[in-house]
């Protein structure tokens, strides 16, 4: 091959190499930044803390709560537009907002969807959060204003484009990679002047990342300036940095990887001359071609300069700046590597260059490979391209929980959840309602559900086809004969005759004497995990229903979504898995499970306890008696999650005075110590009558290390 032909053939390749290396870098940021689910939802979720999409979204959801959905609160819009404003950047609304857009996402990419339609099903309730302490009245009214819908679009066959390139872009990134290296060894190859090359090779990769650079910021100018509001201009622009601020980034690293290669290279051949440098490119410029055609095409050129500097000035600038930035690396890193070994004059820097000096370029290559790790090593420390899920200031309320799995932490938890003082109920065994229960620390419910008829009279009857079997349950359930059989006479009685409302309530046993609906505790429960984004709640169920039944209540409380659907037998996510998955409760069956994936049996696999039939204090927290009361009850010694019974059976009135007793710091933390040495585990449940009396909290705190 002829001189000529070899020259030319190196330089297409390098051309070459570097463009497949620039495509490479592109497509590799498409796949992690737009195609990836959860990183397009952190992103979404980055742009909207700006403050400027931040404003944007407020007024949007402002419009939608009062005009769209209420419009008798037009009036006090300014007040609502105000509590919007505050909880847009919050956790909650940032929780629910990085939820809906990854389920779009998702829908996008994966199930081929052509209609995309971004809601945020609960923002009523945050909201009316932010209004409780002012207007609750106003606050109740926002509550109930149901979903926001954010845009809604048909894509038509933009959606099925948009899976194809799912598909697609990960091969475009690895062949680019690919023929970047293949064009770069074939350089290496022909070329005889293999210095000479390299610097070819860091050049040609710095003017890649300066065009990328340049095309971002040029790009960006268009975007926002097509934009007309200037709010909307501003929330554009917020977007746009966010999902577009890292390649742009990524262009001046690589840019200055290129420099530094080719720094390196140039160092070993001749001094930089920065003012022939200078003045070669101002010559360029300045020259007047003599053939027409040069002309005429220099002409053309400087117009299409001209207009491009008037229409997109700070883009044009931006591009300078970046050319030169590169340019300066490169000149300031080649003499700094000059001085690594330098010459002791021009005759033997010319005889060091021939023998190829061994040990400079083994210097050389050294001190620009320090340069380079510090220059990616800066880039990944800063985030690199990677955008991190939004914070959660807390997980259960603790930092500290958040890279442990469940299995490694303690939840404070109530037996008999639902028995509480509200009308219907004829004893309790806890303080408050689950709400209050919730807002108050309790992480674990512990409830039982059945079926009833609601009679015309409003009283509930059990619904059971033998009688015999209601009473070998309860005393199971360590119900005392005596309330079985007080029960059992009311279910005889006129009162509860006649037919009923077939319905599903969380009751102890008997529903005769107390129950609540399942549907309205789910939407509590909903309601709370909505307002609080960093809290995860286990929520065991003693069902004597179907567990399809149970199940579609789940759903129609819009919690399925939030379910955790993994395994349960070991191998548990962190808290802050669980929470960026968005999988904040974990819903566990006693009998029956099914019908979800994650509708677990709970004494399986998954849960192992102690006894829960202690009929007096004593019994519990004597210290003779410690080892006894954690002994095996029901579920697998191996399994993950020990379920602490710790209260006093005292049917049919538990005394709050024994709770008191059982539930003071020392005694309690002293049976949770015995049992984790007896069994070998932390308790994760510990599961408690009347919660306020004593020092649950404080204890789980202690055995979480968090007190």
């Amino acid at each position: 091959m002829r001189a000529t032909t070899r020259s030319v053939v190196v330089g297409v390749l390098v051309a070459l190499a570097a463009l497949a290396l620039g495509v490479a870098v592109l497509a590799a940021y498409a796949q992690h930044a737009f195609v990836d689910s959860d990183q397009f939802a952190n992103r979404a979720s980055a742009a909207l803390r700006d403050e400027r999409t931040r404003n944007a979204v407020a007024t949007h959801v402002t419009d939608d709560l009062v005009l769209a959905q209420r419009g008798d609160l037009v009036a006090a819009r300014p007040l609502i537009e105000s509590a919007v404003s505050g909880v847009v950047g919050g956790s909650a609304f940032g929780g629910l907002f990085r939820s809906s857009v990854r389920d779009v996402h998702r829908a996008l990419v994966r199930e081929d969807e052509s209609t995309l339609t971004l809601t945020l099903a609960d923002v009523g309730l945050v909201v009316s959060a932010a209004l409780e302490q002012v207007r609750p009245d106003l606050a109740r009214q926002v509550e109930d204003s149901g979903a926001v819908t954010l845009f809604t679009t048909n894509l038509g066959t933009a959606g099925e484009r948009a899976v194809r390139v799912a598909d697609e872009i990960r091969f475009i990134a690895i062949a680019a990679l690919l023929v970047a290296i293949a064009a770069a060894a074939g350089a290496f190859a022909l070329s005889r002047d293999r210095r000479g090359l390299v610097v070819r090779l860091g050049a040609g990769t710095a003017i890649v990342g300066v065009l990328i650079a340049a095309a971002c910021a040029i790009t960006k100018a268009q975007v926002v300036g097509a934009v007309a509001r200037p709010e909307d201009a501003d929330a554009a622009a917020a977007v746009w940095d966010a999902f577009l601020g890292d390649l742009r980034t990524a262009g001046w690293v690589l840019a200055g990887c290129g420099a530094i290669v080719a720094a390196a290279a140039a160092s070993l051949l001749r001094p930089v001359d920065l003012r022939r440098h200078v003045e070669r490119a101002a010559h360029a410029i300045a020259a007047e071609p003599s053939a027409p055609a040069w002309r005429a095409l220099r002409g053309a050129a400087l117009i299409a300069a001209g207009v491009l500097v008037l229409i997109a000035r700070d883009a044009v600038l931006d591009l300078l700046v970046t050319a030169l930035g590169a340019y300066l690396i490169y000149a300031g890193v080649t003499i700094l590597l000059r001085l690594v070994a330098p010459a002791r004059g021009e005759a033997e820097r010319e005889a060091d260059v021939k023998r190829a000096a061994p040990r400079r370029s083994l210097a050389v290559g050294a001190v620009a490979v320090v340069l380079l790790a510090l220059l990616l090593g800066t880039f990944v420390a800063g985030g690199g391209t990677t955008e991190a899920a939004p914070a959660t200031t807390a997980c259960n309320g603790h930092e500290e929980l958040c890279d442990r799995p469940l299995d490694e932490v303690a939840l404070a938890a109530t037996h008999n959840s639902m028995a509480v003082p509200l009308p219907g109920w004829f004893a309790s065994e806890q303080d408050a309602p689950i709400g209050v229960q919730l807002e108050d620390g309790i992480r674990g419910l512990l409830i039982d559900t059945y079926y009833a008829d609601r009679l015309p009279n409003g009283r509930l009857r059990t619904v059971v086809d033998d009688a015999s079997q209601l009473r070998r349950k309860a005393l199971e359930d360590g119900v005392s004969v005596e309330t079985i059989d007080a029960a059992l006479r009311l279910r005889d009685r006129a009162g509860f005759k006649g037919e009923g409302e077939r319905g599903m309530y969380l009751c102890h046993s008997f529903c005769e004497l107390g129950g609540t609906p399942v549907g309205e505790v789910l939407d509590t429960l909903r309601e709370f995990l909505v307002a609080h984004p960093g809290d995860i709640v286990v929520v065991v169920v003693q069902d004597a229903v179907d567990p399809a039944d149970f199940v579609a209540e789940v759903e129609q409380a819009g919690l399925a979504d939030l379910a955790y659907a993994g395994p349960v037998d070991g191998g548990w996510p962190t808290l802050q898995e669980m929470i960026d998955r968005g999988e904040r409760v974990v819903f566990l069956a006693e009998e029956r499970a099914g019908g979800a994936p994650w509708f677990h049996l709970a004494y399986e696999q998954a849960v192992q306890e102690t006894p829960f039939t202690f009929r007096g204090p004593d019994a519990l927290i004597a210290p003779q008696n410690l080892v006894a009361s954690c002994a095996a009850n029901r579920g697998p010694d191996d399994a993950p999650l020990l379920l602490l019974n710790h209260w006093v059976a005292m049917d049919p009135l538990p005394l709050p005075s024994d709770a008191a007793k059982v539930n003071a710091y020392e005694p309690l933390l002293r049976r949770a110590r015995t049992c984790e040495r007896v069994r070998g585990q932390i308790p994760n449940l510990i599961a408690v009558n009347f919660y306020r009396r004593g020092d649950v909290f404080r204890v789980v705190d202690t055995l979480n290390g968090v007190d």
